[in-house]
């Protein structure tokens, strides 16, 4: 119990690491750019993802094996391609039909998918 407590806890905190790179993205592609916002939110996931891949992999579940990783690098991709779209998606929900304003909207759309993205990252990474 206390190894998944521990886990959960490396999670989250690499999960803000992806987070934090994800909105420093996003807010400077936006403002600073001036990319429209859901381009700007593509290219925030990109750079969370490719992070997160490999704190996931190394800290979080610990997962020193780089035997099995071409395979845990399709899976990942297969399933951030989903978190992409599902993201996507959402932003455009939030943004354009509910009309919250976009940092707040992703701040919705990383708490739901996060949820579901420790769920499906420890069994790609699962002992």
């Amino acid at each position: 119990m206390k190894n998944k407590l521990l886990e959960i806890v490396r999670f989250c905190i690499s999960g803000v690491i992806g987070v934090v790179l994800g909105y420093i993205t996003l807010y400077t592609l936006t403002e600073w750019i001036g990319l429209w916002y859901l381009i700007s939110s593509m290219a925030a996931c990109l750079v969370s993802y490719i992070v997160g891949f490999f704190i996931q992999k190394f800290w979080t579940f610990r997962d020193k094996n780089t035997a099995k990783m071409k395979g845990q690098i399709i899976i990942y991709l297969v399933i951030s391609a989903l978190f992409f779209i599902a993201n996507t998606g959402l932003m455009y929900f939030f943004v354009d039909l509910l009309h919250v304003q976009y940092i707040v909207a992703q701040a919705i759309v990383t708490i739901i998918l996060s949820i579901i993205s420790y769920l499906t990252s420890e069994k790609i990474f699962a002992h």
